[in-house]
């Protein structure tokens, strides 16, 4: 029994692992419009590139492995479509579901009160410092706040994530 994965899976292989490229190279191209359609053109042209090579690979091919690959790819897309979605819109289709709950215009502090359940700006900023404080991201001395080494990774990691995703 082989367990090896065929030609048309390890292609899908490599293009799961080259699409986080792909969508950090889409970034790069100011002609490819915002985020999700930058996303959706990586997602296509990983399907293409998937399609070439298994026209152009040597050897036979089996249904199966090509099936296989195109789980695959389907799993990477998915992951990086995760890791893209929070990045991208998890914290503002938030803001955006307590304007829309609303039913009307709201100002901006409205808006705070909309989405903290009563709480105005300063709530809402305190809220968001709480969490960087109680995950030990920033600390505070003197009034004054300042990231921890841990802040610095975790936000370096995020900006990683980011510019792979074609969130740049």
């Amino acid at each position: 029994m082989n367990m090896l994965p065929g030609p048309t899976q390890a292609a899908a292989i490599g293009l799961s692992i080259a699409f986080p490229l792909l969508l950090l190279c889409y970034a790069r191209i100011a002609a490819t419009g915002g985020s999700g359609r930058r996303f959706r053109l990586g997602c296509i042209s990983i399907v293409i590139l998937y399609a070439v090579a298994c026209i152009a690979l040597p050897g036979q091919r089996h249904l199966g492995d090509v099936v296989g690959g195109l789980f695959l790819l389907g799993t990477a897309m998915m992951f990086c479509y995760i890791l893209f979605s929070l990045l991208a819109w998890g914290f503002t289709l938030t803001l955006l579901t307590a304007l829309v709950q609303a039913g009307r215009p709201l100002t901006l502090e409205q808006w705070a009160t909309a989405y903290m359940q009563g709480g105005d700006l300063g709530t809402f900023t305190h809220n968001r410092l709480k969490l960087l404080i109680g995950t030990g991201m920033v600390i505070t001395a003197d009034g004054r706040l300042a990231p921890t080494t841990k802040g610095v990774a975790v936000a370096h990691l995020v900006k990683l994530v980011r510019l792979s995703t074609g969130l740049g």
